[in-house]
């Protein structure tokens, strides 16, 4: 059976690490899982995040999802304007310059006005915030898997979200760091430790670096006349709590630093202190570099509202919830009449039986060739 001919809206657009993507609606894709063990074992993890998600209201910092099942995830489309602007990994990728034979970063093109990365450093500490209240660590937090549409920044992909308290296996290095010999309550020195506010906000710390610098932790330095030995270098100061110089927004630079120590002592103290950031009016200045870049709209509509939010001091109207250790905001404005209409164009995909078809082979093996289907300036993002 021509899949294509059948569901002539269905476009691969991604490869990830356990799973085949899927354009089936401008505004939805679909995650499939790859046919390895190990990719269905990792997938059914996922699987039951979005079923524990589903009970709550939705987080605007995270990837929304309509709809799931055994064989695929319906989720909202986050597509760039443009292929370099699919995740902050790619992003960085395409904005900075290194030297051919030490791989150091030599220049940074260009970064994102102010006032969008202050944005972007709360909208990552609600989302985490949010999964925290749940007694829930991402575990995977890094550049390629935090998507962006335009402006907007969401986390995914949770395959390796655990509880509180679980072993951390992933650990990439510069958003994960081994313990040393003086912090065995935190788990077995030389380990990753233990899942919990101390590994996400550490991860946080290390986003927040490139968000603000443009490069990764030590990027800039060349620690080794190996190429090859940098990496370790970098493992072995992360484990001993040596950090990079930070020479740059005071208010940022602190908030970097205390993730790295961590001296929050719950995620929601740090969405509390990343929420201050927007409470500061914006300059003529700051509202002119905004104004001259792609999106401008949408993020001095975001500066604009949150300003507000602050403003009115009814935190439960507009959003906040706090709740003892909790503090995070939920998307009050979700509409059900929205989400259901996407949820039941998900439903009939799969009574039509899309996702048994896209489980059989390989996209190439079904007919399918790769595309980035990026969104266009009159493509509403929402």
């Amino acid at each position: 059976m021509d899949i294509k001919r059948q569901f002539p809206g269905v476009h691969w657009v991604w490869a990830g690490g356990i799973s085949f993507v899927y354009e089936v609606h401008p505004l939805i894709v679909v995650k499939v899982p790859k046919a390895g063990q190990e990719e269905r074992e990792k997938f059914r993890k996922e699987l039951k995040i979005y079923e524990i998600l589903s009970r709550h209201p939705l987080c605007p910092s995270l990837v929304e999802c309509f709809h799931y099942s055994t064989d695929g995830i319906f989720l909202e489309y986050m597509r760039g304007a443009s292929p370099i602007d699919i995740s902050l990994a790619y992003r960085r990728q395409f904005n900075l310059t290194r030297d051919h034979e030490t791989r150091v970063v030599t220049k940074v093109g260009k970064l994102e006005p102010l006032a969008l990365r202050k944005l972007w450093m709360n909208d990552l500490a609600q989302g985490v915030a949010f999964l925290g209240s749940l007694n829930l660590a991402h575990g995977d937090l890094r550049p390629e898997n935090i998507l962006l549409d335009r402006d907007r920044l969401k986390i995914s992909d949770f395959d390796c979200t655990a509880e509180f308290g679980t072993d951390f296996e992933t650990c990439p290095c510069p958003y994960g760091r081994l313990l040393n010999s003086n912090e065995a309550d935190q788990g077995i020195p030389g380990t990753a430790g233990f899942l919990g506010p101390r590994t996400e906000q550490f991860a946080l710390g290390s986003l927040y670096f490139l968000i603000n610098y443009g490069f990764e932790v030590y990027d800039d330095q060349c620690l080794a006349d190996d190429p090859y030995e940098h990496g370790p270098k970098v493992v072995d100061l992360l484990q001993d709590m040596k950090f990079p110089r930070l020479d740059g927004d005071p208010l940022i630079d602190d908030i970097i630093d205390k993730c790295w120590h961590n001296q929050y002592r719950t995620l929601a103290d740090l969405a509390m202190h990343t929420e201050t950031l927007l409470k500061e009016p914006p300059s003529d200045t700051l509202i002119h570099e905004t104004a001259s870049t792609p999106g401008w709209r949408t993020a001095i509509d975001r500066i604009l509202c949150r300003l507000w939010y602050s403003l009115g001091a009814q935190r439960r109207s507009n959003g906040e919830v706090i709740n003892g250790d909790d503090y995070y905001r939920v998307d009050q404005n979700h509409s059900g009449e929205h989400f259901s209409s996407k949820q039941e164009f998900c439903q009939d995909l799969e009574k039509r039986g899309l996702l048994r078809l896209l489980t059989l082979s390989k996209p190439t093996e079904l007919g399918f060739s790769m595309e980035h289907r990026h969104v266009s300036p009159t493509t509403p993002a929402n």
